[in-house]
């Protein structure tokens, strides 16, 4: 039995590591494995790694900030979050089961708007308190370091 270990990213797509068991097949010109036809699935789980898609344009973008090209939804995964203003039931392409869609949806494409980068000019204030402040001090006789006030004769 092979097992799948499913991961989504933060660009909406998932990839699966597969635990291959000895029934796979594997392609010896290759070295492509195949998983068996009884294959099991552990829950999907976060992942901090990159997608592996190369055609992911979220990825391709940075995954920055970015503008829907279809409804205009400003976005920082790579699937549309805005609410439709007209939710309405459509019917799944691949699962021909009809589905009640709330949101755009629309995945991250090259016609959307993706974010320039932006650059963060360190203020010489915030990388060292101290050299926001010019101190002049002026010792002259009349007044001792630290003291403000006339010496006592």
């Amino acid at each position: 039995m092979c097992h799948g270990h499913p991961h989504y990213h933060s660009c909406g797509h998932q990839s699966v590591t597969w635990h291959y068991c000895p029934s796979a097949v594997i392609d010896l010109t290759t070295g492509y494995e195949t998983p068996c036809t009884n294959i099991t699935f552990a829950a999907s789980q976060p992942s901090t790694s990159s997608c592996p898609l190369a055609n992911c344009d979220f990825r391709n973008a940075g995954d920055g900030g970015w503008t829907c090209c279809k409804c205009g939804g400003r976005n920082s995964s790579g699937w549309c979050k805005k609410m439709s203003p007209n939710p309405k039931w459509e019917r799944n392409p691949i699962t021909n089961e009809w589905e009640w869609i709330e949101r755009c949806d629309h995945g991250c494409c090259r016609n959307c708007v993706k974010d320039a980068p932006t650059e963060h000019k360190v203020m010489p204030s915030e990388a060292d308190p101290v050299t926001a402040y010019e101190v002049a001090l002026d010792y002259n006789e009349r007044y001792p370091r630290g003291c403000t006030s006339k010496k006592k004769e």
